[in-house]
């Protein structure tokens, strides 16, 4: 059974307490038999939802960028993890624009091709904003009607460069996240072989 897992980073700073993060994560996953691939949001040419609502009528997006690429890595996944920076209490703009985007998509057709998919979240910070970003992440993840595994969301508290892997608590559950990625796909692929 495959066990595919797609470490999405909506932060702007290339190799950075983030990206590190997530990839920790996914290598974690790794280690429980998982294919993984990390995304970074800051490499896509992903532009604002505007609104106009195209999607509705055609199923596809107006906008001429590389959402509908994104979208695809999500569909050629089991699970998915994503991951961002705190920016004035919230996600970064990049992982909004993620967000907003690929959920309109989502929405447009049918709301069906995320469901059941496996979905994490790890969120740094220097100090405040975890749950706030968290929450937001999350709620796309629900919304998309994905199962949240046991310790599906992870807090790193990182601000230099490298701060990150100083944080052994905030390590150990981007660790546990990533292998409870591994192990809920493995229970839920099981699960609807025998329905």
């Amino acid at each position: 059974m495959a066990k595919r897992i797609l470490g999405i980073s909506g932060s702007p700073r290339v190799g950075g307490n983030t990206d590190w993060v997530v990839q920790e994560s996914l290598n974690a996953a790794s280690e429980e038999g998982a294919t993984v691939k990390l995304l970074r949001i800051c490499d896509c040419d992903l532009r604002p939802c505007d609104a106009c609502q195209a999607c509705f009528g055609t199923g596809r997006c107006a906008i001429g960028d590389d959402a509908e690429k994104v979208y695809q890595a999500i569909m050629d996944a089991e699970g998915v993890i994503l991951a961002s920076p705190v920016y004035f209490q919230g996600v970064t703009a990049q992982m909004k624009i993620f967000i907003d985007r690929v959920g309109y998509l989502h929405n447009a057709r049918g709301r069906k091709d995320f469901e059941g998919k496996v979905g994490g979240v790890v969120v740094v910070a220097r100090r405040s904003g975890l749950e706030a970003a968290c929450s937001q992440m999350l709620m796309f993840l629900t919304a998309a009607r994905m199962v949240i595994p046991s310790g599906g969301r992870a807090f790193v508290v990182a601000r230099e460069k490298g701060d990150a892997m100083r944080d052994d608590e905030g390590v150990e559950s981007v660790r546990y996240l990533g292998k409870m990625m591994a192990r809920t796909i493995e229970v839920s692929q099981g699960l609807r072989m025998r329905v």
